[in-house]
């Protein structure tokens, strides 16, 4: 068996666009938690479960004022993983 965690902090890059929603010259800050979980069966078979972005917090993450438009961190992704390695 293995578990496996991800924290990403993020302080904030700097404010394009200043408004009533987003004050001041920096973006506000944000923290994310990633987990994986997985075991294996025999020599042959690994099931495993990834989870990103797990308390599913959306944070705005540029607004600069360019072609990009604004962008946003992902929403919570689940994954499944099951593999089989082959005889060879």
């Amino acid at each position: 068996m293995f578990a496996s965690t991800n924290v990403y902090y993020g302080s904030g890059f700097t404010n394009g666009n200043p408004n009533a929603q987003y004050p001041g010259d920096y973006l506000p800050q944000h923290t994310t938690f990633d987990l994986s979980v997985g075991r294996s069966f025999g020599e042959r078979y690994k099931v495993s479960l990834t989870a990103l972005n797990v308390a599913n917090r959306r944070v705005l993450l540029d607004n600069s004022l360019t072609f990009g438009g604004f962008h946003f961190n992902d929403p919570r992704q689940i994954y499944v993983e099951f593999r089989y390695r082959f005889h060879y």
